[in-house]
């Protein structure tokens, strides 16, 4: 009975520390720019179309469209273990990416919540 409830415990608990885990962090444009100056680690994943992604995107940024029939498939493709922040225009679809990542085992996944419109309002740096 003793090691029932202890093996209960310790299943609740790495329950708990997996969800924690795997939680998304949203952070806005100015934030990021000083997490991709302090740790240049992060994946940069840009989830607008092609077009949008010439026309200017964060430089280094990875570009998969979210609205690809295929997109899903190449995020799954990603490194899970590697830190990640998302970005769209808005936040629409980098939310759909985002959750995708954590239900899919990406382990750190920050989603800007202003996007591309907020990078480029806060003067950040783009690349063409």
């Amino acid at each position: 009975m003793k090691t029932k409830i202890i093996i209960i415990i310790i299943l609740l608990f790495s329950s708990v520390m997996t969800i924690n885990a795997q939680n998304k962090a949203e952070v806005n444009s100015i934030k990021v720019n000083t997490m991709i100056k302090t740790d240049k680690s992060f994946v940069i994943l840009d989830v607008r179309t092609a077009e949008e992604f010439k026309e200017g995107h964060i430089k280094a940024a990875l570009n998969i469209d979210i609205s690809q029939s295929d997109a899903l498939t190449k995020i799954d493709k990603l490194n899970k273990m590697a830190k990640y922040i998302v970005y769209c225009r808005t936040k629409r679809r980098s939310k759909i990416a985002v959750d995708h990542m954590i239900q899919n085992g990406f382990k750190v996944v920050f989603q800007m919540t202003d996007g591309y419109i907020g990078w480029s309002q806060n003067n950040l740096a783009i690349e063409k």
